[in-house]
């Protein structure tokens, strides 16, 4: 048993306890307490004090008297004689974040353990406590301290995936191959859809070594330079002047005149606006509608509409290949979309109008449909291009999806570099955290404000996260755990090893047989 120290002092969640000589407790430490009849109470360290029997100013004063003029020791046996023996104490400070019974019920922190109960690390007996941060979507082992224990721990998506995920994390703390890990969990899971809007194309390549590729994993790009690429074709009817106005600022007259244009040619408003001089444009909705707009105001519509058109290659042939794209995302598969050769207003309108149709078949089908298609993720990057303060005001689809598409069985995780930068409602929403390194003060406290679980007490933990280390904080769970996150490359070959050993074990199995 590894034992740490004993209890000292306790009062409501708030534990003290003394470390045993020779034995290291960290900040982020999760320990556990034995309690009377067999309860555990399970807590985290998260500061630490020393005190002395010298430590009284007096004290100290006469200690000081043992140095020269230097503030060097003159006779280190002398002063190793008043220092000896156990007159120094590393006292740990720490939190409860829940407690079992005797018979392995859970519980949230309800009682406090008594005077001087035995202090030990966490282990594989705990597993009431495990089972509950393991999940069904493994992310990474959990850690404790400066310690990793070899304990799965991750997401239960159908708990998880519809309620919303916020992954936040400056640049090299491991955003991406979170994503990789994720997705690789969603494709052995079989149960959930993942649609990926890929900005820098950089998932294929290391997605692409798992051994259910062919069958598990599609992915779409405007110009395809590959053979593992589908292109994504578009038509005129697919594209809603929302499409539009995400990708690009309108003023007021513009806006009336994009969506009046959408009213009098319906499906094919763009394919017109672009076929259309500027000059007959106005003169159209003048009759249509009475109002007669400025010649200025319908070429910008026209500039933005050509951009996109030639970056997306929109057309007018009927067919389509969202609707498998669609079709893909309902069987449980993971999906690419490409985006690093369109421009950035064109990579909006592309994800918004695949976000919108997505959203618009679920919400069209009846329970009974519903249930028959899997639970589908939206990993958005840089989201607060999408959700910041004033796009959320817009009320665009990703606005709509945070606030409605729980409903529809749709998710939406937004991955960012400055959380703060998102709307509160937006925040608000987000019932499963990915808390990677943040290096500015105000994200830190951002998320600390909007985190559904208490993180106060594991500042210290979060400032000091290294790359591949995360705060993983979600409703069902009791606490805020820290994780570290497998490498793709660790996540792949475990994987392999797991597929091995259950072939060897089968094949042992039928020989016996």
């Amino acid at each position: 048993m590894d034992y740490k120290g004993r209890l000292t002092y306790a009062k409501g969640t708030y534990v003290e306890f003394v470390v045993a000589p020779n034995q290291n407790v960290d900040f982020g430490d999760i320990l556990v307490v034995e309690g009377k009849d067999g309860d555990r109470f399970y807590i985290r360290a998260y500061d630490f004090k020393v005190k002395s029997r010298w430590s009284g100013i007096s004290n100290v004063g006469y200690l000081l008297g043992k140095l020269d003029n230097d503030g060097q020791v003159e006779n280190q046996e002398e002063l190793d004689f008043y220092l000896g023996g156990n007159h120094t104490v590393k006292i740990g400070m720490a939190e409860q974040l829940c407690y079992a019974d005797g018979q392995g019920n859970l519980y949230n922190p309800k009682t406090c353990p008594d005077f001087f109960c035995e202090v030990r690390g966490l282990s594989a007996d705990d597993s009431e406590l495990l089972s509950e941060m393991k999940g069904d979507l493994e992310l990474g082992f959990l850690k404790s301290g400066r310690g990793v224990l070899e304990l799965p721990v991750g997401i239960y998506g159908s708990k998880a995936i519809t309620e919303h995920i916020g992954i936040f994390g400056t640049t090299g703390t491991g955003k991406s191959n979170l994503v990789k890990v994720l997705a690789g969990s969603v494709i052995d899971n079989r149960s959930y859809g993942l649609l990926i809007f890929d900005v820098h194309n950089e998932y294929y390549q290391d997605l692409a070594k798992h051994p259910e590729i062919c069958e598990r994993l599609r992915v779409y790009n405007t110009c395809p330079q590959g053979d593992y690429a589908r292109s994504l074709a578009l038509n005129f009817s697919a594209v809603g002047p929302e499409d539009i106005t995400a990708c690009a600022t309108f003023s007021e007259p513009q806006m009336d005149a994009l969506y009046k244009l959408s009213s009098v040619w319906q499906d094919h408003w763009m394919r017109d606006v672009l076929n259309y001089d500027t000059a007959d444009i106005v003169d159209e909705l003048n009759v249509c509608t009475g109002q007669k707009f400025q010649a200025r105001t319908i070429s910008k519509i026209k500039s933005v509409c050509w951009n996109i058109q030639q970056e997306l290659n929109i057309g007018d042939d009927e067919v389509s290949t969202v609707a498998d794209l669609v079709n893909d995302l309902e069987q449980g598969k993971v999906v690419l979309i490409e985006l690093k050769n369109i421009s950035l207003l064109a990579e909006q309108a592309l994800s918004t109008l695949l976000s919108k149709k997505l959203f618009y078949d679920y919400a069209a089908k009846t329970d009974a449909e519903r249930a028959l298609v899997k639970p589908v993720l939206i990993v958005l990057e840089e989201a607060h291009r999408f959700l910041g303060k004033k796009e959320h005001a817009s009320n665009n689809v990703f606005a709509r999806l945070v606030s409605e598409a729980r409903k529809f069985n749709l998710g939406l995780c937004v991955v960012d570099q400055q959380p703060r930068l998102l709307a509160d409602k937006v925040l608000s929403q987000l019932n499963t955290l990915f808390i990677l390194g943040l290096a500015s003060k105000a994200d830190r406290n951002k998320l600390e404000a909007m985190c559904r679980k208490d993180i106060l007490q594991q500042r210290n933990e979060i400032k000091n996260l290294d790359c591949g280390e995360m705060i993983v904080a979600t409703n069902y769970m009791r606490f805020a755990a820290p994780v570290k996150v497998h490498k793709f490359e660790d996540f792949l070959a475990r994987r392999q090893v797991a597929s091995s050993l259950a072939t060897h074990l089968e094949s042992s199995i039928e020989a016996i047989v």
